[in-house]
């Protein structure tokens, strides 16, 4: 059932999953989607997990069900506080974080600040190596017409496109899914001021000395056909990350939630069962 918290001016809408099997004491996986995306991205991984552990999703402001408050900080920082507040307030000591492009940016961030909070990470694709651009966040900060033009910019690109460049396997998309996807943006048109301000307050990536004292277990899951972030990057990774292992898939896009979830739930099986979480 859906619920919401709010954070510092944001009202955050969740969920929970808990497990069907008998359980006194159920290890604990939170999903966090990427950019323009929401938890309903995660439906097929919660199919295959629900069973066997507690589930908790979230539509990371301004997305999905969440409010689009315009006043609000949607630094990567900022989420990843909203992470750890919802799991204290949910009685969640410690948990496996799976994040998955803008998601797995600020789980990165939530083991790097929070490490005593989080058994595993498990990042899909995740956003690596991009810097802050002032000049580039200043002009749209100060640019009345901002909201007007990323509008016109995703309605042009349209939600079906923006799919398409993001799966290699074009048949998987159905109208349920775009439905959903293009739910935020046509019901609440205070999605795009709030679009601006993620611009605006953009923060660089994790850098090379930052991803170096991240000692979590990470596990890092990349689609070869990714056209929106090269697996590449994920090599780039591995040379920072001290305790990683990457995991290429073929015939997979930048989606992987969509197109590759019974291998991501097989392993988060693995990792949580030799965790002893």
């Amino acid at each position: 059932m859906q619920k919401t918290i709010p954070f510092k001016g944001h009202t955050i809408c969740y969920e929970i999953y808990s497990p069907t099997t008998q359980n006194n004491n159920p290890f604990s996986i939170v999903m966090l989607h990427g950019f323009l995306a929401s938890r309903y991205c995660f439906r097929h991984l919660i199919h295959l997990l629900k069973e066997e552990c507690q589930i908790v999703t979230l539509d990371i402001p301004p997305f999905g069900d969440s409010t689009k408050n315009k006043q609000c900080t949607y630094t990567f920082d900022h989420i990843a506080k909203s992470v750890i507040f919802l799991m204290e307030q949910l009685n969640i000591d410690k948990a496996h974080i799976l994040g998955h492009s803008m998601g797995g940016q600020i789980a990165l961030r939530c083991a790097y600040y929070y490490p005593e909070r989080v058994h595993s990470l498990t990042v899909l694709s995740p956003c690596s190596f991009m810097n802050q651009s002032q000049i580039f966040a200043k002009s749209v900060s100060l640019n009345p017409f901002a909201p007007f033009f990323i509008r016109k910019l995703l309605k042009r690109k349209g939600v079906y496109e923006m799919l398409r460049h993001s799966m290699y396997d074009d048949d998987l998309i159905t109208e349920e899914m775009l439905e959903h996807y293009k739910k935020p943006f046509v019901h609440n048109k205070m999605i795009y001021p709030c679009l601006v301000n993620i611009l605006k307050d953009h923060q660089k990536d994790l850098d090379e000395d930052e991803l170096q004292k991240l000692t979590t277990s990470c596990t890092i899951f990349w689609g070869k056909e990714d056209l929106i972030l090269p697996y590449l990057l994920g090599y780039e990774l591995l040379k920072f990350l001290p305790n990683a292992n990457l995991i290429l898939l073929n015939q997979t896009g930048h989606l992987i939630p969509e197109e590759s979830p019974k291998l991501v739930a097989s392993h988060l099986l693995r990792v949580i069962s030799k965790s002893g979480a």
